[in-house]
């Protein structure tokens, strides 16, 4: 898939979760890392992020390595509470 249709399947994708919660939060810069989006009984849905590809994603963008992407993450995103639309971070296993 090109560039461009990644883009447009995103682009309808965050349209999607805003439909069902307007006031989802996203983290920014991390869009690429989006995965799906998810709710626990009587929330509302929220969108779901990958950590590795979230790391990933700064060691391209950023120059850092794995441990300092780590580092980062835990201190400025993943320990984050935004509220009730924080988003979710998973870790997924193959």
């Amino acid at each position: 898939m090109t560039e461009e249709g990644k883009n447009k399947r995103l682009d309808e994708f965050l349209a999607q979760c805003a439909e069902l919660n307007p006031d989802a939060l996203l983290f920014d810069g991390f869009d690429s890392c989006i995965v799906g989006f998810g709710n626990q009984f009587t929330k509302a849905s929220v969108f779901v992020y990958d950590d590795l590809k979230m790391i990933d994603h700064l060691m391209e963008t950023d120059s850092m390595d794995a441990d300092e992407a780590m580092d980062y993450l835990s201190f400025n995103t993943w320990g984050s509470w935004m509220g009730e639309n924080t988003p979710i971070v998973i870790r997924t296993f193959e």
